[in-house]
């Protein structure tokens, strides 16, 4: 079965998953706190496909092809991402918007694909909406020094220099009416989320507010990317509660699987129910 071939029913739109790889990590590097002896975490790299009233939303955009990462789990990758979106009926020439939670090496490196020399846009007639605050870190001097600017550079960048930008200020807003950007805090500088909402019926598109299943039953796991982590527990803990009270459709970033769910309360805790 393909990845992409599970469709989503949310109000009138449909939301797929648009797989690119799986990353797998020691579980003690990727959770300091791991506690029990499974030696590795494998998480699902994906954006999600939203078709809405005509439109095509693309939310986060992975790791990309081709691209010079630090890291080996990133590095001058070859995967068919945009095949399995040509799955699902879509060109890139189609997108109308890529709504990014965060400008991470996995969710902004689709952005740009090489061409006559350069980066260039992928999806030439989209709208590429980013987090401002998350944007204007990498402007500064601590920005460029991080590992991640690399991304930004190749990813975000040429994506500014044509005029395809938008930005979400760092109270959130809203995009084309049904996507609202949330702060969602702790991550990383300018982490939001958005929520969706059509007919009544509403879901989360995360981010990395949680990276593996783990954390469900666990909100104190926090991960070695975070760079505050007791402001990492405690988003994950209120929208942990959110999902919990309002029964929105969680959508994950890294979950293996379907990666798409509801958080339910078992007592004190929380369950994950896939979907």
């Amino acid at each position: 079965m393909s990845q992409t071939s599970i469709t989503h029913a949310l109000g009138q739109a449909t939301v797929a998953k648009i797989f690119e790889t799986t990353l797998e990590f020691g579980s003690t590097y990727l959770f300091p706190d791991w506690a029990d002896d499974t030696p590795v975490v494998p998480l699902s790299v994906h954006s999600w496909l939203v078709k809405n009233e005509g439109k095509i939303y693309l939310i986060d955009a992975g790791v990309g092809k081709g691209k010079t990462r630090a890291s080996a789990l990133f590095n001058h990758l070859d995967n068919p991402y945009l095949e399995r979106l040509a799955e699902q009926g879509v060109t890139p020439d189609q997108v109308d918007y890529v709504l990014m939670t965060h400008i991470h090496t996995d969710h902004v490196g689709w952005n740009t694909t090489f061409k006559d020399g350069e980066w260039q846009p992928t999806f030439p007639n989209a709208r590429y909406v980013f987090p401002k605050e998350g944007y204007e870190f990498y402007l500064t001097e601590e920005g460029r020094a991080v590992a991640g600017y690399a991304a930004f550079a190749d990813s975000v960048a040429p994506i500014v220099a044509a005029g395809l930008a938008d930005f979400i200020p760092a109270a959130g807003g809203t995009v084309d009416q049904h996507f609202e950007y949330i702060p969602t805090p702790g991550h990383c500088v300018g982490h939001m989320s958005i929520r969706f909402s059509s007919e009544g019926e509403q879901g989360l598109f995360a981010g990395d507010v949680m990276h593996c299943l783990e954390q469900v039953k666990n909100p104190q796991l926090v991960s070695v990317f975070c760079v505050d982590k007791p402001l990492a527990i405690e988003t994950r803990q209120q929208i942990l509660e959110q999902m919990a009270q309002s029964h929105t459709l969680y959508f994950s970033s890294h979950f293996e699987g379907s990666s798409v769910g509801y958080v339910n309360r078992e007592g004190d805790d929380y369950r994950w129910q896939p979907v």
